[in-house]
């Protein structure tokens, strides 16, 4: 009798520019943990993006049937857990009935904000992410407070995410944005909640920057050791 192998992660392929991100960070960490020629085993199952992204961040009724569809299709292989690499889509996979853990953003965030005794932070991520209920009253309900970032500031990093999706982002933008996490990183922990922001949260040096996705990263590799 076959068994099934424990801890296989499903990565869902959407964006190219954040499933790379999401994929090179798995198999760097992996190689960092056990040496050789080791890359971190996952089955990815990509989809035709324009199918979502025209819809986010929430025409519900027209993402959920798209979206289950496409994580069923993922499911059906042999995985035991999955990533979706775009932070925003988990406002629609809490809609739905899936029969597949998620290793879930927000809720490895809570946990880990927990684990450093911090009940207070910054949000980084879409101009949606930062102004929607979502992220808010999910910390809300486990008692972390989100302070926003000014409503200036708040358009300077959506315009950074949109620069990084599209693959035009410069050094300065870089630079700028380097600033504003030193700006909030000095009264409290930053939290990152966009993929494509989060190219850029490995170069930052800065241990008061928590991104979501390398949370979802660690966990992942955790789980398959």
């Amino acid at each position: 009798m076959i068994t099934k192998k424990k801890g296989v992660l499903g990565v869902l392929g959407l964006g190219s520019r954040s499933t790379l991100f999401y994929l090179e960070q798995l198999n760097k960490t992996y190689h960092a943990v056990k040496g050789d020629y080791h890359t971190f085993p996952s089955i990815t199952y990509s989809i035709d993006f324009n199918t979502i992204n025209p819809f986010l961040p929430n025409q519900f009724e027209t993402l959920r049937p798209v979206v289950d569809k496409s994580l069923k299709a993922l499911f059906s292989h042999d995985i035991d857990h999955c990533i979706i690499p775009n932070i925003t889509l988990h406002e629609t996979t809490d809609q739905l009935f899936l029969t597949t853990p998620i290793l879930h953003p927000l809720v490895l965030s809570i946990k880990h904000l927990k684990s450093i005794n911090t009940s207070e932070v910054i949000v980084f991520g879409s101009l949606y992410t930062m102004t929607s209920a979502y992220i808010l009253d999910h910390f809300k309900s486990e008692k972390i407070t989100v302070v926003l970032p000014e409503k200036e500031d708040q358009i300077s990093i959506d315009n950074c995410r949109k620069k990084l999706y599209n693959y035009s982002e410069t050094e300065t933008d870089f630079i700028n944005y380097k600033n504003l996490i030193t700006k909030y990183s000095q009264n409290y922990v930053v939290i990152i909640a966009c993929t494509e922001l989060s190219l850029w949260s490995n170069e930052l040096g800065n241990s008061k920057v928590i991104d979501m996705a390398l949370l979802q990263v660690q966990e992942a590799i955790n789980l398959s050791l």
